[in-house]
């Protein structure tokens, strides 16, 4: 007897290793993709921007860091002695506008370079209901009065023509860049059950438009599995609308299978273990076992020396045994 729909997720005509160079954009699925990633060595650029749950933000956003434009200081705000900016993430702030602006700049400027030389970017789509702020669509309402918001649903015209703008923009930078897009499979009810499927439908709709119409793109079913093979609220934080870690684990390790080759799903794997040795913090860090273990975790980590660089993390255990002595 089955007890669960499993999904067929078809193989991808690409694949990606740990030389290659992947960039995250999007809702906070997105950061835990590309956390999974960063804990299996890959090379990402996870969420330069933050958390961004609309499309429309996502091509602003996107759009001055391709153009090296400043955002509009008109839309910058303040609330306990710091200054924020509605198109961008909280974790964007600063004392002075000065200081925000600069940290905007360097965030566009990172993410540029990196770009120039990515191989995959996977774009995850949040939502389509918007706050507005004066006519004009926020990213975040950075804890303003809710009156002094409008709110709107973004129809699939309106989000085609900036998806298409966003593929535009990314590939005037890097022409041969691989994209993927993923609707998150959080669940936005504070917006109403009925309107959060309203708004993933018309994602999904955008999505299938984007793959269609621009060639080197695909569509990963991150909401799907989430509400068909994993249609059970034990998947679910205690908030009934986050993926718990094993529903995080579960979609990324599919999406491991389509994105990433065997080889290097296995290297990351083995990596990861690594990285939870490095955290292991002992009882009695003078003894000798904690030596013989930090010896044993040098000569493990220089086996992965042909995949990837591990001067840090070698560094460090190094430090480690200098303190026994």
């Amino acid at each position: 007897m089955k007890l669960r729909t499993e999904l067929d997720i078809p193989a991808f005509d690409f694949q990606v290793d740990h030389r290659s160079r992947i960039v995250t954009l999007g809702s906070c699925f997105s950061d835990v993709t590309g956390n999974y990633l960063q804990q299996r060595k890959f090379s990402v650029k996870n969420n330069p921007f933050g958390t961004v749950y609309n499309l429309k933000s996502l091509c602003d956003v996107t759009g001055n860091a391709i153009d090296d434009i400043l955002p509009a200081e008109r839309r910058i705000v303040s609330r306990d002695d710091l200054f924020f900016h509605l198109d961008y993430h909280s974790a964007f702030y600063s004392t002075a506008r000065a200081g925000l602006t600069d940290r905007i700049r360097k965030a566009g400027q990172d993410f540029r370079e990196f770009l120039v030389q990515a191989d995959l970017l996977i774009v995850t789509l949040g939502s389509s209901w918007v706050y507005t702020y004066e006519g004009e669509t926020v990213s975040n309402c950075q804890k303003l009065p809710a009156s002094r918001f409008e709110k709107c649903l973004l129809g699939i015209e309106q989000q085609t023509a900036w998806l298409d703008l966003l593929v535009t923009k990314l590939r005037s930078v890097n022409p041969g860049l691989r994209l993927l897009f993923t609707v998150s499979p959080v669940r936005h009810i504070k917006d109403g059950i009925p309107e959060n499927s309203l708004s993933k439908a018309i994602l999904r709709i955008v999505c299938d438009e984007a793959v269609k119409r621009h060639p080197r793109t695909s569509y990963f079913p991150s909401f799907e599995v989430m509400t068909d093979d994993l249609r059970d609220y034990r998947f679910y934080k205690p908030d009934l609308i986050h993926p718990n870690e094993v529903a995080e684990n579960h979609i990324c390790e599919l999406f491991m299978k389509c994105a990433v080759t065997e080889e290097a799903r296995r290297v990351g794997e083995e990596w990861r273990r690594v990285g939870q040795a490095l955290e292991h913090r002992p009882l009695n860090p003078g003894s000798d076992s904690q030596r013989v273990f930090l010896l044993n975790l040098l000569e493990k980590i220089q086996t992965f020396r042909p995949f990837f660089d591990v001067g840090e993390e070698y560094g460090e255990v190094e430090k480690r045994l200098e303190a026994l002595e």
